[in-house]
């Protein structure tokens, strides 16, 4: 490959104006044989920008998934302070949750807890450095163009505000993998014949690929083995089966052995936890496996796609057909294969393929391919431009043609000087940038609408289900003051006596989903003991339950577990149990309206949050208008209620 860049081969043809339009043309050349260095300082510029939006998220990002807090959260504050609610999936008949990967999120917890939010600004600070990574990668492969498209698109997306600061698989593998394919990215464009780094230099970026490939799949989500399968065979292809099983073999001591040993100590015996969640999943020793928690159909992953990535996602789903309709003007593009580039996208479309496929949908199973939506929507957006270019470049092309025809007619018939040469070129010129304004202008205008309708989608999930977490942290701060019993304040006359203790029962009815984990009440203390509790409610599903109050209750068999969603019974409390109950009142919900019985409760909280049953509009639900929004939308409140 030449090194120069494609604008500096264009030879003159007398000064004609047509070389000036052509540079308008942005063909910046890939050069995949040498670095594009970045400086520290551009480095931890772009590292900053992701890291404010990951703190952002991380402050204002609810937990909209229950398996958040019931699956990571809770565990995880009973691995802190010995008490927190274990789901099934935690019990050791089915062992499918691994222990490993709540330690290193409680060290993350222990070591930001100076700050609000700590774990999950933890979260977010991997998340950035994944996405620099990844960033980095589609510099040097697809060239600053498509970057600075990726950059922009991946810093502003609600798909990453809402995934980037989770305390979820999905968005571990998503950092990890992220990471992976930047650094394998990196190699890629590096690893030629004529490349400016060393072999070892560029080995380096391989094993790091491998090391986050496995580690995604070891400690994040399983599934996402599939993705890996790209990267793996174009690593073996390169360096040997041979060398890469022993690249491989660095994740399998460091990552996987420590987990097999951590979850031996919780559970009491040996476990593979991802085996036993792939088995769970896939086979026929489990009726009904994943499905039992819900079906979607197909179109359920586009609608999904499409509010957290806009008319980005748009553009992701036209990158393939745009590669081969407008390959002669796509630019940089030119000097990769398509194969080479449809490869390194692959992962998008397989994971999307393969997760429509499967009737169990979640929002959090797309996770892992946000960084692909981005790629592939900025590639298309810029053949796009491209495009436009040359039509402009034809358009301007052919008016100069017939002008020039003008002009060698004028000159004969009229015998003018070359004053009226220079005028005409002139105006070529200013022909020219006045089209090329108007494609800086189109290219500027989809920017800003991208990034209107993000910030739309975000401040829409704020403001629409913020509810939950403000009653809680109003329950906690300003009712029972951070468990501080010694305050005069402190509300005792709502003590009940459980086992000959003291305690505040707290309980949740159909909101249990919404409930944002035992971080969210007091600590235990003066021998009084803050619980969670169920109160009966419409939904006839499995429910956790406490962790067995032993020192080694993780490895204690639960009573009452099972893994085929049916209610157990022995979750519940009677509602004249509770000290407060913590309600959303809807008048269309088929369960008592605690609200209404003000003989036996009062409100002392109150705070709007969306119906959205009664909000039949799904545009104002997913994205916030003003005024239209509250205007389409139905607001009922959450109400903390308390005993009289």
């Amino acid at each position: 490959m030449s090194s120069r860049r494609k604008g500096q081969t264009i030879t003159s043809n007398g000064g004609n104006g047509v070389d000036d339009k052509k540079k308008i043309i942005d063909t910046e050349y890939i050069t995949r044989n040498k670095r594009i260095n970045d400086t520290y300082k551009s480095t931890l510029i772009v590292f900053s920008l992701f890291f404010i939006s990951s703190i952002l998220s991380a402050i204002y990002n609810r937990i909209l998934d229950c398996d958040e807090y019931m699956n990571y959260w809770e565990p995880t504050h009973y691995l802190l302070y010995s008490k927190g609610l274990q789901t099934w999936e935690y019990s050791p008949v089915y062992s499918l949750r691994s222990y490993a990967y709540l330690l290193l999120h409680a060290f993350m917890g222990r070591l930001f807890n100076p700050f609000s939010n700590g774990n999950k600004i933890g979260i977010g600070f991997f998340t950035s450095i994944a996405q620099t990574i990844f960033y980095r990668g589609v510099k040097n492969m697809f060239g600053r163009e498509i970057s600075k498209y990726t950059l922009i698109f991946m810093l502003f997306s609600p798909a990453f505000f809402l995934s980037g600061s989770n305390f979820l698989p999905t968005s571990f593998s998503m950092t990890t993998f992220m990471a992976a394919y930047g650094f394998w990215m990196l190699y890629q464009s590096s690893s030629t014949p004529l490349s400016a780094l060393s072999p070892n230099e560029s080995s380096n970026e391989a094993i790091y690929s491998v090391f986050l490939s496995a580690t995604s799949v070891f400690m994040g989500w399983p599934f996402v083995i599939v993705l890996v399968i790209p990267i793996a065979l174009n690593l073996m292809i390169r360096n040997g089966f041979l060398k890469v099983f022993m690249w491989a073999l660095l994740p399998v001591i460091a990552v996987f052995i420590p987990m097999v040993l951590i979850d031996y100590q919780y559970y009491g015996k040996w476990v593979i936890a991802i085996f036993n969640i792939v088995a769970y999943n896939f086979t026929s020793n489990h009726s009904g496996g994943s499905q039992l928690y819900g079906i979607e159909e197909w179109p359920f992953y586009f609608i999904n796609a499409f509010v957290n990535y806009n008319i980005v996602f748009l553009f992701s789903l036209l990158t393939i057909p745009m590669l081969v309709v407008f390959r002669k003007w796509s630019g940089s593009l030119k000097n990769l294969t398509i194969v080479s580039i449809v490869y390194t996208l692959c992962p998008y479309y397989i994971w999307f393929g393969f997760m429509t496929y499967l009737p169990h949908k979640e929002e959090r199973f797309l996770f892992v391919i946000y960084p692909f939506i981005a790629l592939a929507g900025s590639i298309s957006f810029y053949i796009g431009l491209n495009v436009l270019n040359t039509i402009i470049l034809k358009i301007s092309s052919g008016n100069n043609n017939n002008n020039n025809n003008d002009i060698d007619g004028n000159i004969k018939k009229k015998k003018k000087d070359d004053d009226f040469k220079l005028k005409s070129k002139q105006q070529q010129h200013y022909n020219v940038n006045i089209y090329n304004g108007i494609v800086n202008f189109l290219k500027y205008l989809v920017i800003i609408l991208f990034i209107l309708l993000s910030v739309s989608r975000i401040y829409s999930t704020y403001v629409n289900y913020t509810a939950p977490f403000d009653t809680l942290t109003h329950l906690n701060n300003n009712v029972l003051l951070n468990g501080d019993i010694s305050n005069s304040k402190f509300p005792n006359h709502i003590l009940k006596s459980n086992n000959g203790n003291k305690c505040v029962n707290i309980c949740i009815g159909k909101e249990w989903h919404r409930y944002p984990s035992n971080f969210f009440l007091p600590n235990d203390n003066n021998g009084v003991e803050f619980n969670l509790k169920f109160i009966e409610s419409d939904f006839k599903g499995h429910l956790p339950k406490p962790f067995s109050t032993l020192p080694n209750g993780t490895a204690i068999i639960p009573t009452n577990m099972n893994d085929q969603n049916k209610q157990e019974f022995d979750r519940y409390i009677k509602p004249n149990e509770c000290s407060y109950i913590i309600d959303f009142d809807s008048p269309t919900q088929q369960e008592e309206h605690y609200v209404n019985d003000t003989l036996n409760w009062k409100v002392i909280y109150s705070t709007k949050f969306l119906d959205a049953a009664a909000s039949t509009s799904s545009l104002y639900r997913a994205f916030w208008i003003p005024k239209l929004s509250n205007q389409k939308n139905v607001y009922n409140y959450y109400y903390i209620l308390e005993k009289i």
